[in-house]
C-alpha cells in the first residue's frame, strides 16, 4: 500500500511538473504579415451623388449607388472617404466615382502616401483612380 501511495504521488509530481514547463514556457511568435492602409477619398461639388465603384481588401469589386457626401473641405466641396486595412500586396486598389453636381475627385492613398488620383469636370463627371 505504502508502494502505491509513492507511486501515485511521483507520478503526480512529475504531470504536474510537465504541465507548469507547458503553461509557462515562452509561447512562439505569432507569424505577423504586413498589411497596409487604404484610403480612398471621393469628393463633389454636390451632397448626394451617382454611383461608386472600388475594390476592396480581398480585391473583389464593390459598387454603392446614390453615394451621399457627408463632409465639407476647406473649398466647400462635399467629400467621404472610406478606410480599410489589406495584407500588404501589389495588386492594384481601383475607385470609380460619378458626381451628381458638376466636379468629380478620387484620390487613393497607401499607408498615407497619394498613390493615385484623378479630377472631372463636366455634366454628372465621372472620376476614376487607378494604383499600381
Amino acid at each position: 500500500m505504502a508502494r502505491a501511495l509513492l507511486f501515485r504521488l511521483l507520478l503526480t509530481l512529475a504531470v504536474s511538473a510537465l504541465a507548469c514547463l507547458l503553461v509557462f514556457a515562452p509561447a512562439a511568435a505569432a507569424p505577423t504579415t504586413d498589411t497596409q492602409r487604404i484610403t480612398i477619398t471621393l469628393i463633389s461639388d454636390h451632397e448626394h451623388n451617382g454611383a461608386a465603384a472600388w475594390t476592396d481588401a480581398d480585391g473583389r469589386l464593390r459598387t454603392q449607388s446614390e453615394v451621399p457626401l457627408s463632409q465639407r473641405d476647406p473649398d466647400g466641396k462635399f467629400k467621404a472617404s472610406l478606410v480599410y486595412t489589406r495584407a500588404a500586396a501589389e495588386a492594384p486598389v481601383d475607385a470609380l466615382f460619378q458626381s451628381g453636381g458638376r466636379f468629380a475627385r478620387c484620390e487613393i492613398t497607401v499607408d498615407g502616401e497619394r498613390v493615385a488620383d484623378h479630377t472631372a469636370h463636366g455634366s454628372r463627371p465621372t472620376s476614376s483612380c487607378h494604383s499600381g
